[in-house]
This record gives C-alpha cells, sequence and structure tokens, in this order.
C-alpha cells in the first residue's frame, strides 16, 4: 500500500459575476473511495457559514462583483493506494464537495437557491507537488445569477510505499 499526505486549502473565493455573492453552508474535502464516493475516510470542513452570519472573519456579509476574499484553510487528509495483487477497490481519491445557498430576493419574492458546482475528484496518482485550480460555482433564481469561483491549493506532504 502506498500514502501520501496532502494539505487541501480554500485559498480564496472571487465574485465572477455581476451581483454580490453571500454563499452560506459548507466546503469540504474529503478522502473517498475511488469505487464508492459516498464512503468516506477523512473530511474536513474548508468552509461552513450558517445563513445570515459573516462569510469571512473580518466579519464581510457578502463579496461584490470583481472582488475576493482571502480564507487560506487548510484540511491535512492521507490518501492511499494499494498494489493489484491487494484489493484494488480500496483505492483512494480526493474529493472536494459543497452544499452552498445564496438567498436570493427579486421583486414579488425571494428564494434559497443552491449553487451548482459538482464534485471535483483528484486520483491518488495526480497527488504530487504542489498545485492550483479554480473550481465554479453558480446559482439562478429565475432572472438572478449569482457565480463566484473558489480558488484551491494541494500540497503534497509525503509520499510512502
Amino acid at each position: 500500500m502506498a500514502e501520501k499526505i496532502i494539505d487541501v486549502t480554500l485559498a480564496s473565493i472571487t465574485n465572477t459575476g455581476n451581483r454580490s455573492v453571500s454563499p452560506y453552508g459548507g466546503i469540504s474535502a474529503r478522502s473517498v473511495r475511488v469505487k464508492d464516493e459516498e464512503h468516506t475516510l477523512q473530511s474536513g470542513l474548508l468552509y461552513n457559514v450558517d445563513a445570515g452570519q459573516p462569510i469571512h472573519d473580518s466579519g464581510a456579509l457578502s463579496i461584490k462583483p470583481g472582488k475576493s476574499l482571502t480564507y487560506n484553510s487548510t484540511v491535512r487528509l492521507s490518501i492511499s493506494a494499494f498494489e493489484v495483487s491487494e484489493t484494488s477497490n480500496l483505492n483512494q481519491m480526493l474529493m472536494i464537495d459543497s452544499s452552498l445557498w445564496q438567498h436570493m430576493v427579486i421583486k414579488g419574492g425571494s428564494n434559497e437557491t443552491y449553487y451548482f458546482a459538482g464534485r471535483k475528484k483528484v486520483f491518488f496518482i495526480d497527488l504530487e507537488g504542489f498545485f492550483d485550480f479554480p473550481w465554479s460555482y453558480r446559482a439562478q433564481y429565475q432572472d438572478d445569477v449569482r457565480t463566484f469561483e473558489a480558488n484551491f491549493t494541494v500540497n503534497l506532504i509525503s509520499s510512502s510505499g
């Protein structure tokens, strides 16, 4: 069995739209089984905000268009891979997923709207050195669209096996 210890960081969130964003909910980094993504081995929250609360330690309640906030929230995880002779269905990967919402108000009503982003999967073999990547989020309620980009880094701390 080979194992890699990694640090996963939510570096920043940048508003890429033309309306302020104030996402609430969570973004997590998890080590999961490749063949069973629901089987979480380790996890940690990179972002966790309750509705109506500040979205940043600075007390900011939103991010204006074109602006960003720095988070530098880090989780350390271990990810394992097994030889073919062992049970390879136990192989693991990094997954970043979220459950984020935005309170949206339009003329005649309001709605709690989910941000769509999918799940970011990084396989064991790709966990090398230091790399960063953006991940886009989008929420829409009728004509009101909110978008932002979360920027993540992954840093390989150690590798064995």
